[in-house]
């Protein structure tokens, strides 16, 4: 079937257009937040745009949905003082010397600062060997729940002496049941606390609701998936607590109508009213927009003898460089967030 693509921007969106042997026009956004009109080979500019302009409440609560469950995968560094989670439960990384312990990697006990994962430095070295003995830990701890919970909860089931395992090798399935083989729980799962796993479970077995399965979603989206790096721990930030400047909306609800500061969902601009009947609000962070991009990209600015000027984050009166963050970066309606080029 030949098949042939082109790309239309429509109110700030980029939308892909594919034509083929097809006789209808269709719609699609993609799990990656794409937005593609399917149609056949005559159809023009004008009709996919108003297409899209037809189907745009639908479009913004589809990628609406898709940026509310999207998983967010942290990436922990290598270093004293990290936090992991396992069982819901907070432990600090600590790296010990190889004599101190006896295993590679193992949880203890700290009289002073609570539970802690401690590490022989010889596997710090590496970190493709420190990621394996850091998930083979939350295996082993995954292992541990099921063999003292696990006889509890399948003792309702057909087959109460299923084997209960927890595997280092499953990729995107956070839990398998087999009726042969019995049922497997992904490593990343150890980080949740006991409720969640023992709903994680009940779900997968189809037994009753134990816990709050959105919360349990919520979750598994925020699970540490194994991805680690050297660099120092990052500086963080006192929340955000003041209420929006221009319409005082509180954080965390959407702005007012006709607000000078809200953003437009659909394009990053100036919302205004841009869109009829509200459907391209959004919601105050408690930030003002683009501040938290130019801080993770850089882009600050001050006023030298010369008048505008690049600067450090640490320099003497520097500033979000907005000016510079929207023109250099694009609109991510999935991620309702400006980013840089690829």
């Amino acid at each position: 079937m030949t098949q042939h693509q082109r790309t239309l921007h429509v109110g700030g969106a980029t939308v892909t257009v594919r034509t083929s042997n097809r006789t209808t026009l269709g719609l699609d956004v993609t799990k990656a937040g794409d937005i593609i009109v399917r149609g056949p080979h005559h159809t023009t500019d004008t009709e996919a745009v108003a297409l899209v302009e037809r189907r745009r409440r639908w479009i913004y609560r589809q990628l609406n949905h898709l940026a509310e469950t999207a998983p967010h995968t942290p990436v922990r560094h290598l270093v004293d003082g990290e936090q992991f989670t396992l069982l819901g439960r907070p432990h600090r990384f600590r790296i010990a010397p190889d004599g101190a312990l006896t295993t590679p990697a193992t949880r203890q006990e700290d009289p002073e600062s609570g539970t802690a994962i401690h590490m022989r430095r010889s596997s710090c070295l590496n970190l493709d060997k420190a990621r394996r003995e850091l998930i083979n830990l939350h295996a082993k701890t995954a292992q541990e729940w099921l063999k003292t919970y696990g006889p509890h909860i399948t003792r309702y089931t057909n087959t109460p002496d299923m084997m209960l395992t927890a595997s280092t090798r499953l990729r995107t399935t956070w839990v398998r049941h087999h009726p042969g083989r019995g049922l497997t729980l992904h490593w990343a799962t150890a980080q949740l606390p006991t409720p969640l796993l023992r709903e994680l479970l009940h779900r997968s077995l189809d037994l009753h609701t134990v816990a709050d399965t959105h919360q349990l979603d919520r979750a598994l989206r925020n699970l540490w998936l194994g991805d680690l790096t050297r660099h120092p721990l990052p500086i963080t930030q006192p929340a955000p607590t003041g209420a929006c400047s221009a319409c005082s909306a509180a954080p965390g609800t959407l702005h007012a109508d006709h607000c000078d500061i809200a953003r437009c969902a659909l394009t990053g601009r100036q919302r205004g009213t841009c869109h009829p009947a509200n459907v391209c609000n959004t919601i105050w962070t408690g930030q003002y927009p683009g501040v938290a991009e130019c801080a993770e990209y850089g882009f600050y600015y001050r006023h030298g003898p010369n008048g505008y000027e690049p600067c450090n984050a640490d320099a003497p009166d520097a500033h979000h460089d907005l000016n510079r963050l929207y023109a250099e970066c694009h609109w991510d309606i999935a991620a309702q967030r400006m980013v840089l080029p690829a």
